[in-house]
């Protein structure tokens, strides 16, 4: 199995960079933090482009708040500094690294496709299903606290798999790391 080399130096590049920014900016709720950002644009770059290109960048802290609709849940998110370069990493070092590795229907953020191509195969192995077996039945369940579940060794022995960059693999267990246990769904 081959591992990637030379990730790392993608997600410093400056056009990347404008990229990642102006994608988290389109896509924050909170458009006063936005408008800040966007005051101070060319700082803010050159201070993400300087912590990357020199390995100096350190994860942020997270902010932690409970929303009870339609049950209760955890949510958890970092800053603007903190997603801009989350984008970076998982476009620039993980998605070239581990999406070939996936199978075709895991359409969870991957370009092209997404909830149309999810039904898509739903429908294509219900009807399958239907004319192999007749009567079938489906077992529907939902994984509790997924994320918080997953051992951070095991997942870095995995990702240590398909890369092999060092300054790249760096980022992403510090990235990782940057929990006390499982991983945050805003981590990567």
């Amino acid at each position: 199995m081959k591992r990637m080399n030379n990730l790392y130096e993608n997600i410093y590049k400056p056009e990347n960079i404008m990229q990642a920014f102006d994608e988290v900016c389109r896509n924050m709720k909170n458009k006063r933090k936005v408008n800040e950002y966007k005051n101070y644009k060319c700082a803010y770059i050159y201070r993400i482009y300087n912590d990357l290109k020199n390995k100096t960048y350190k994860v942020g802290p997270y902010n932690e708040f409970t929303i009870y609709e339609p049950k209760e849940r955890k949510i958890v998110s970092q800053g603007i500094y903190d997603k801009i370069i989350n984008h970076l990493v998982a476009r620039y070092i993980l998605m070239p690294a581990l999406i070939p590795k996936l199978i075709k229907q895991n359409v969870a953020s991957r370009a092209n496709l997404g909830t149309r191509a999810g039904l898509g195969f739903h429908y294509k192995y219900l009807n399958l299903c239907k004319i192999k077996y007749g009567t079938f039945y489906i077992l529907k369940f939902d994984i509790s606290k997924f994320f918080a579940s997953i051992d951070h060794d095991t997942l870095k022995k995995k990702i240590e798999r398909y890369i092999k960059d060092k300054d790249a693999l760096k980022i992403v267990f510090d990235i990782i790391d940057s929990v006390d246990e499982g991983l945050r769904d805003s981590a990567l």
